[in-house]
């Protein structure tokens, strides 16, 4: 080659080539990202297509758990099965596979939760709270009905802390809570009872076999009368029990408690049974054990176990479930008292507890009897002021923390609705007597048959009158306790006391444990 002479040039050459390079680089990367969004898409697609597959429709029931050790998982799995049995369609998830479009296209969601450490969720349930729920606008959950139980330890500080913040937080997205935060410490036998008979409520069957059996005592109906013979509505009847043996200890219960009750079959129901079995061996040697044995099975059900010995058979039969009544009384009183709302199902039916509290059992019958402790519900320090809100049965949860020694020196101010004045206006001796010493400072009832056009109906309808007032006795340190109808009164008595108080104001009172509900 001649001098300064080239055939190309190669800082060209490079220019050119790192180009091309770039060039190559930048569609690489270019495709990888549209790669990366198709998996995107596709991902969603099938996640809508699951939900749609899965849900089926809007009563399709969500139930979302975040487990560490796999309880909440097993919890999640035999809440799935009793609803199931009870004829709905359930759609089971760890909280982090639990996307928006599951919670704004159905109408019940059941949330089982476990907490360790201090407070911390789960590793499958770590990113549902920053993840889902902040895609959500305050007001997206409005439809959504939620019930959340909460698996912890007592003994941390921080227990049931991410049943807590998930409360919380879907409460901020306008959710509507069909319970508190049922809380289980290590697991605890009787709160799981107490989620199974919301389940009951929930699905509509009652007759589902308890997970565990309740250890029950033996008590005594010494009293029964009904208490509303001529209201509009079904028969409601006080029952005084006392234990077969002994007196009743001081600290048998605390107001607020839960009486589980172990149900009895009728005699009658017993003897049609007995008739469709056809088989003379189990009259005699097994109809006492009958009598708490549930019955109610179809005719396949019948003709598969009518095969077996009748030991086997009997074994076959699931005991019936348990039934949850709030206790009236405080142990000085010197009985348990029930308020029980007779169910009629049929002509000739009622319901499995209150047929038997009811009609079934005769006096002086032995009545078997567990106390569950609901602490959630105890009676504050007796320098808070308590504002009672209830209607119907639910002023028996109500009555006891009026009657309660401790609290003689406090303030109390209650709100109650019925039916009709002259027929169901329960306790009425009692709440006069202790508005005449001075136990109660106010008593503010209505009564939806006695109402005038355009007057309060309910007892949600008597809040908002008294906002002023309400405010005040909270600013003063007063606790808000609620007890009777699940469907209706106790979320209209929230939306009301989110007006008066701000739904802000009333999560704090949740939270330090002012504003406490008993419902079903």
């Amino acid at each position: 080659m001649s001098d300064g002479v080239h055939l190309f040039s190669t800082p060209d050459v490079f220019s050119e080539f790192n180009v091309v390079r770039y060039f190559a680089a930048s569609l690489l990367i270019f495709s990888y990202l549209i790669f990366c969004w198709l998996c995107w898409r596709n991902y969603q697609r099938k996640q809508n297509i699951s939900l749609s597959t899965a849900t089926k429709s809007e009563d399709t029931i969500l139930i979302g758990y975040a487990s560490q050790t796999g309880s909440a998982f097993n919890i999640a799995q035999q809440t799935a099965e009793q609803l199931e049995q009870a004829g709905k369609s359930v759609l089971i998830l760890p909280l982090n596979k639990v996307i928006p479009a599951h919670l704004t296209q159905i109408s019940t969601a059941l949330f089982i939760v476990s907490t360790y450490g201090e407070g911390e969720p789960p590793d499958n349930g770590n990113r549902f709270i920053a993840r889902t729920l902040a895609q959500l606008e305050k007001v997206s959950l409005q439809h959504l009905q939620i019930a959340i139980l909460g698996l912890g330890d007592s003994t941390y500080q921080h227990f049931c802390g991410f049943a807590h913040q998930l409360h919380n937080k879907i409460h901020q997205c306008g959710a509507h809570f069909l319970t508190d935060i049922i809380e289980v410490d290590q697991l605890d036998e009787s709160a799981l009872r107490h989620w199974q008979y919301y389940l009951g409520q929930l699905s509509g069957n009652t007759h589902f076999s308890d997970w565990s059996k309740p250890t029950y005592e033996d008590w005594t109906l010494s009293a029964r009368e009904c208490i509303n013979p001529a209201s509009p509505g079904a028969p409601a009847f006080h029952l005084q029990l006392k234990p077969a043996l002994g007196e009743i200890p001081a600290d048998c219960w605390q107001a607020g408690d839960i009486a589980e009750i172990g149900p009895c079959n009728s005699p009658e129901s017993i003897q049609l049974f007995l008739q469709r079995l056809g088989r003379t061996e189990v009259v005699n040697e097994f109809s006492e054990v009958l009598a708490t044995r549930d019955l109610a099975i179809n005719d396949e059900k019948l003709h598969e176990i009518n095969s077996l010995e009748a030991q086997a058979l009997i074994a076959a039969l699931p005991e019936l479930p348990h039934r949850e009544y709030s206790i009236a009384s405080v142990p000085a009183e010197g009985s348990l008292d029930l308020l029980v709302r007779q169910v009629q199902i049929s002509e000739h039916e009622f319901g499995i507890g209150s047929g038997w509290l009811t009609a079934h059992a005769g006096i002086d019958s032995p009545i078997r009897l567990r106390i569950r402790t609901n602490a959630h519900f105890h009676s504050p320090e007796a320098s808070r002021p308590l504002i009672l809100i209830g209607n119907g049965t639910g002023i028996a949860g109500l009555r006891s923390h009026i009657a309660n020694p401790a609290r003689w020196s406090a303030k109390h101010w209650l709100f109650f609705g019925e039916r009709s004045a002259f027929a169901d206006d329960f306790f009425h001796a009692d709440l006069q007597h202790w508005q005449h010493i001075g136990l109660l400072s106010r008593v503010d009832k209505v009564f939806s048959r006695d109402a005038a056009p355009n007057a309060p109906r309910y007892v949600q309808d008597l809040l908002l009158p008294h906002t002023q007032e309400i405010q005040r006795w909270v600013a003063e340190g007063a606790a808000i306790f609620v007890c009777g109808s699940l469907q209706g009164m106790a979320q209209a008595v929230d939306d009301v006391l989110a007006q008066i108080l701000g739904a802000d104001q009333l999560e704090i009172l949740a939270d330090t444990q002012r504003y406490c509900r008993d419902v079903y």
